[in-house]
């Protein structure tokens, strides 16, 4: 095949064309050669825009360059042949045989080793036939019967090689059903990965959830114990005050027991508490029933004679109130309290310490008013 060396414009822009038609770079590359060597762009492109990978691509040049026929080149372009096969049949039409010879043992979808077997047979046929190339050789004529011979022998090949071909189709098939159900169970796997990657996730923030809870529990114990600790401390210091109440309570008696004998006639002495919280000692004689008479001068004696026609005189009268109970209504009287609480207080049948309380608490309740 002569060639032409092509302008380098022309290059480029062909070049150009085949890049926009996604014709990659290493294949771009060798296409390039081909061009510059003067190759039609017709059969560059043969290989360029088939898309191929770059071992066949090569192959195909390489053919290309032995100045090979454009229609063997068309025969490797669109059959589907590896470059092995591609190498095969442009070797055994160097020998001779036909392009449709050719095509006729591409066609039967062979391997590489039984298509190259076949174009043993098929040369070997052609030369005892003297048909190579089509053309009939004086010098390679052999008997009829030989040829006869040789053709039969050619057809059981054809013939086996077509049973072998059933096989490899039905093989295929085979592999094509395994294909099928191996990518079905990789599908079912990945849905299994996903399915199992969402049950980490949940399992995940299930830990999540639980080490927050732990947390938030440990704090809580730190609390409690913190808590008990306070609790404790609080526990120690009332202790300690109720210590020094009793013991400042054992001092009040003594000293209230000292003061009885000291007070030589009362039989005993009540602790009194004020309204600012002091405590007064009161001598209480342990007397009987005092008649109206005696509880009024008593009341003279402590609330003073200008109120003995008052009705808290009439009052008092006749209740049996010991000195220490009468002390608390004069110490109510002092307090502010009015008539009518105060007679409540007489008629309450409270101890001296119960009506110093519930005086407390009525004054109290009037600083809050």
């Amino acid at each position: 095949m002569e060639t032409k060396r092509p302008e380098n414009v022309q290059v480029a822009s062909v070049i150009v064309e085949l890049k926009d038609r996604g014709c990659r770079d290493d294949v771009l590359k060798l296409a390039k050669e081909d061009l510059e060597l003067g190759y039609p762009k017709e059969l560059v492109a043969m290989y360029a825009e088939a898309g191929w990978q770059m071992d066949r691509c090569r192959k195909f040049s390489s053919i290309m360059r032995a100045n090979s026929d454009g229609e063997l080149l068309q025969l490797l372009a669109e059959g589907g042949f590896n470059p092995y096969q591609m190498q095969l049949l442009a070797n055994y039409y160097d020998k001779g045989v036909a392009v449709a010879q050719l095509a006729d043992v591409g066609s039967k979808g062979l391997t590489a080793y039984d298509m190259e077997q076949a174009l043993k047979l098929v040369y070997q046929a052609n030369r005892e036939t003297g048909t190579a190339q089509g053309k009939e050789s004086p010098e390679t004529e052999i008997p009829q019967e030989q040829a006869v011979s040789m053709a039969e022998e050619l057809r059981q090949r054809e013939k086996e090689l077509e049973e072998q071909q059933e096989i490899n189709n039905k093989q295929a098939s085979e592999n094509a059903k395994l294909r099928t159900k191996v990518e079905s169970l990789e599908k079912q796997v990945r849905e299994l990965e996903q399915e199992k990657a969402g049950y980490d996730s949940e399992k995940r923030s299930i830990l999540e959830e639980r080490d927050r809870i732990y947390r938030q529990n440990q704090i809580l114990l730190e609390e409690k114990e913190q808590l008990i600790a306070d609790l404790e401390e609080v526990q120690k210091e009332k202790d300690g005050l109720e210590q020094s109440l009793k013991g400042k309570e054992d001092k009040e008696m003594a000293q209230a027991a000292k003061s009885s004998r000291d007070m030589g006639n009362h039989d005993f002495v009540a602790a009194i508490k004020g309204r600012n919280g002091e405590t007064r000692l009161v001598p209480v004689e342990r007397t009987s029933r005092r008649k109206p008479e005696g509880i009024r001068a008593f009341a003279e004696k402590i609330f003073g004679k200008g109120r003995q026609g008052s009705g808290l005189i009439k009052q008092l009268t006749g209740k049996g109130l010991n000195p220490a109970q009468m002390e608390q209504v004069r110490m109510a009287i002092q307090a502010g309290l009015t008539e009518q609480e105060v007679g409540d207080l007489i008629d309450s049948g409270f101890s001296a310490e119960e009506m110093a309380q519930a005086v407390e608490i009525v004054v109290a309740e009037k600083a809050y008013q």
